[in-house]
């Protein structure tokens, strides 16, 4: 079996490796650094826990890019 293709750039997570070990490597070599970077983020919110309020916005001005979260619930596990 050939080995997978190493995707060149800043270390990923090993949920980001799989992923892009499943393309076509000239597919996966096409990702431009901010698409890696939504489908990081993608991953990393599915195994988040449930909130009463959970609102996440992707937020822009000008060049400059990130994103706006609020999370509130009752606090568990303290006592």
């Amino acid at each position: 079996m050939a080995s997978p293709p190493s995707h060149a750039g800043p270390a990923r997570s090993p949920d980001i490796e799989r992923f892009l070990n499943h393309l076509r490597p000239e597919l996966a070599a096409s990702f431009s650094v901010e698409q890696i970077a939504a489908v990081e983020l993608h991953f990393a919110m599915r195994n988040r826990a449930g909130h009463t309020i959970d609102w996440r916005r992707r937020i822009g001005f000008g060049r400059l890019r990130g994103y706006l979260v609020v999370l509130a619930g009752r606090e568990r596990g303290h006592d």
